[in-house]
């Protein structure tokens, strides 16, 4: 059976199955850790968000990385959508590599925005941690996944695909502009012209480093 499809990191929370205290020290520290950043967030400061004992937090997870995981790699795991099949339709309609880019910009993007507190620690964390990014790197071309070999297919049979352009370059390409946007409107908001023009501009970026 496959999974709930995975649109937002609380609604996904809301209906896993797992005891309250362990729930409560997820949302708060995503809440803490997009916040002062994972450094600037001790344990204490969890557990005194999430109304439990800190003895608590470490009765589910061993360390705060384990914590900082079980918040991102979900997030991780589905910013690549294996089980869309709405999402690969949408792809289908498109005929040309732009329009396909601009589709796909478009809907991950809605997705960042739904997980944009996970998404900013993750954003926050692969800049200066080498286990994240490469856990990032794994997630995103794992055989478990459809995703990348299927949009590599679909974006071949436009003919508009660089031949040198493989899954692990195409993931990275995408990925890293989005997430490039996530850290800009963070930490250098002034570089941010503006949600719709910002978004047709990665588009393009994306078409010219891809397209033949």
């Amino acid at each position: 059976m496959e999974p709930n499809i995975f649109s937002s990191y609380r609604e996904w929370l809301e209906h896993e199955k797992m005891p309250k205290g362990k729930k409560a020290a997820l949302v708060a520290a995503m809440e803490l850790f997009s916040e002062t950043g994972f450094d600037g967030t001790s344990t204490v400061q969890v557990a005194e968000r999430a109304g439990i004992s800190q003895a608590t937090i470490f009765k589910y997870f061993h360390t705060k990385q384990d914590l900082m995981l079980a918040i991102v790699k979900p997030v991780m795991e589905h910013l690549f959508p294996a089980y869309r099949d709405e999402f690969f339709h949408g792809i289908s309609e498109r005929k040309t590599l732009p329009e396909m880019v601009a589709f796909i910009v478009t809907d991950r993007y809605q997705f960042i925005k739904n997980n944009e507190q996970a998404v900013k620690i993750l954003a926050m964390e692969m800049m200066t941690n080498e286990e994240m990014r490469q856990l990032f790197g794994k997630l995103a071309i794992t055989n478990n996944f459809n995703f990348p070999g299927e949009l590599l297919n679909d974006f071949r049979r436009t003919g508009q695909l660089r031949d040198d352009i493989d899954v692990a370059g195409l993931m990275r390409i995408l990925a890293g502009q989005l997430v490039m946007y996530v850290i800009q409107s963070t930490f250098v908001p002034d570089l941010v012209q503006g949600e719709q023009a910002d978004l047709k501009l990665i588009t393009a970026q994306i078409v010219r480093t891809i397209s033949k």
